[in-house]
Formats: C-alpha cells, structure tokens, sequence
C-alpha cells in the first residue's frame, strides 16, 4: 500500500444531529469522539487520494474503525522498475 494516501471526511449521528470532519492518514482508526447518550451510531463518508499518483476512492464506515485505501500505488511500481 501507498504511504502516499490521505483520508479526509464527515461524520454524522443521525439521532442528535451532530457532525465533524477530520483528516488522517491511511491504515489509522478514524473515531468522532462524539458523546451525546443517545442511540445510534455515528457514521463516516470519507474521501482517500493518493499524494503520489492521483488515484481516489471513497468508503462508508462506522466510527472507531480502522480504514484501509486497498490502493497498490502504480507510480511505486514504476519507481522500482
């Protein structure tokens, strides 16, 4: 994987109405840290991009979850060879 991938993105708790965005990088546990009692999760829409060769992708996801791009950066491999 890229070293390379950036993640950028908003959370929402639909029962309160609360929401934030954040930054960090790949392979890191993205949390809120939002704490209001009530029910429901918070849920993230989030946007990665590969500093080195432009590539993007988008995912959903839970709070407290470790995100992973899956992207083996093309430009890595050209460098190598």
């Amino acid at each position: 994987m890229s070293s390379g991938v950036q993640w950028g993105g908003q959370w929402e708790h639909l029962a309160c109405g609360a929401t934030g965005e954040q930054l960090w990088a790949d392979e890191d546990t993205v949390f809120s840290g939002h704490v209001c009692g009530r029910d429901g999760e918070v849920t993230w829409h989030a946007e990665w991009h590969c500093d080195e060769c432009g590539a993007t992708g988008d995912d959903l996801f839970d709070d407290d979850t470790v995100t992973y791009s899956d992207h083996n950066c093309g430009h890595d491999l050209e460098e190598a060879a």
